[in-house]
């Protein structure tokens, strides 16, 4: 009996008569079991080829090859990009080089050897550059395998060659500022080289553009001019060192930080007339707010430098803080307190000269009657005070 009755209820369940269907939602409101399955029983994603590829074969990690492969995910084959590492390791590269390389133009991935980058590599032989100075050159700026090519290059290092001493000297210029590839040779470059001789540069002073600042003699000749005629309002004279200078430092700087910075300056006190004697150390105005801010409120309310003081000494202004100003002026005002010193040394004396002079006529000198000196200047010059 008890048999009938459970297979009875079993089947009024599985026909949905039974009172029990009650306690169960309708069938098209039960949740698929596929839901409930864990994610970790998923799949996961297939890692792309050439992100595989390049963690591999370079040593990449995870995140570079991906961040390197955004332009490659059409690469689904090792045989190209197996080809062009063969060639760059033939040519002297090493792994190091070619990630460099790849971080910067991945795209060359894709190039053809035979085609592409041995045609590059072959007009920088023949015009005198050894294997070692093209290895420098394409490591420092991969993007200038763009724009290598044999009626690009030639004219623009035969140009070059006319100014610049050696190819070792190109290539530092070249890795400095790739706008000596990618700007015009005749429209561009050639017209703002004359521009600058016609402001008495001298061909030294324009290496040293090429070499310390780049990105000057690729940009457009107008943004040359209007660099020049700030210098001019700046009242620097033409030819003089002090022009040159100037110049080289307003190139890094927009005409929207200059404004910033003059407008900083005057809020911090300096009259117009004190404001145009600081400018004449131009590098002012490549320090940042912070850094300016912090140096000129030392140089008043620890140095006791007035700001006219600072103003007829505008490359105060440009000495480090921390390494320079700072602890001469603590080790000084010790050497006061002892009574070690006779007179008063003025400031900008005590800061601007060499580190050798500064032992040689301030540590040295009062060493035997204050021994610790030597070393209490070292521990300020290393941000610590024990006086």
């Amino acid at each position: 009996m008890l048999v009938r009755k459970n297979s009875s209820l079993l089947l009024g369940f599985l026909s949905g008569t039974s009172k029990i269907s009650i306690l169960l939602p309708p069938s098209n409101l039960l949740t698929p079991l596929r839901l409930f399955t864990s994610k970790a029983d998923d799949p996961s994603p297939k890692t792309p080829f050439i992100v595989k590829y390049l963690v591999d074969s370079l040593g990449f990690s995870s995140p570079e090859a991906d961040k390197c492969s955004k332009s490659l995910s059409h690469i689904k084959s090792p045989s190209n990009p197996v080809s062009v590492l063969e060639f760059f390791r033939k040519n002297g590269f090493t792994d190091a080089d070619i990630k460099r390389i790849l971080g910067s133009h991945s795209r060359v991935l894709c190039a053809n050897v035979d085609s592409t980058l041995k045609p590059k590599f072959e007009v920088l032989r023949d015009l005198g550059f050894s294997d070692t100075q093209i290895t420098k050159l394409i490591t420092a700026n991969p993007l200038a395998l763009k724009y290598l090519s044999y009626c690009n290059v030639r004219p623009r290092i035969e140009f070059f060659n006319t100014f610049l001493d050696s190819k070792d000297v190109i290539v530092k210029a070249i890795s400095k500022d790739i706008c000596l590839l990618a700007s015009s040779l005749e429209k561009t470059i050639k017209p703002n080289i004359a521009f600058l001789r016609e402001c008495q540069f001298s061909f030294e002073r324009i290496v040293l553009l090429l070499l310390k600042e780049g990105r000057v003699i690729g940009r457009a000749l107008k943004s040359l001019k209007f660099i020049v005629k700030r210098v001019n309002e700046l009242g620097v004279p033409h030819g003089s060192g002090m022009f040159f200078h100037t110049f080289r430092c307003l190139c890094g700087v927009s005409v929207d930080m200059f404004d910033a910075k003059i407008k900083l300056l005057g809020s911090l006190g300096f009259s117009q007339s004190e404001l145009s004697a600081l400018l004449k150390q131009p590098l002012v105005l490549r320090l940042s707010p912070k850094n300016l801010c912090e140096k000129v409120d030392f140089l008043v309310k620890e140095a006791g430098c007035d700001l006219s003081y600072v103003s007829r000494h505008p490359t105060i202004v440009g000495l480090s803080l921390t390494k320079r100003l700072i602890p001469r002026n603590y080790v000084m005002q010790l050497i006061m307190e002892r009574g070690l010193l006779k007179k008063k040394i003025g400031f900008y004396y005590v800061v601007s000269i060499s580190e050798r002079n500064f032992l040689k006529k301030f540590i040295f000198p009062f060493q035997q009657r204050m021994p610790e000196l030597p070393d209490v200047y070292l521990s300020a010059s290393a941000g610590k005070f024990f006086y």
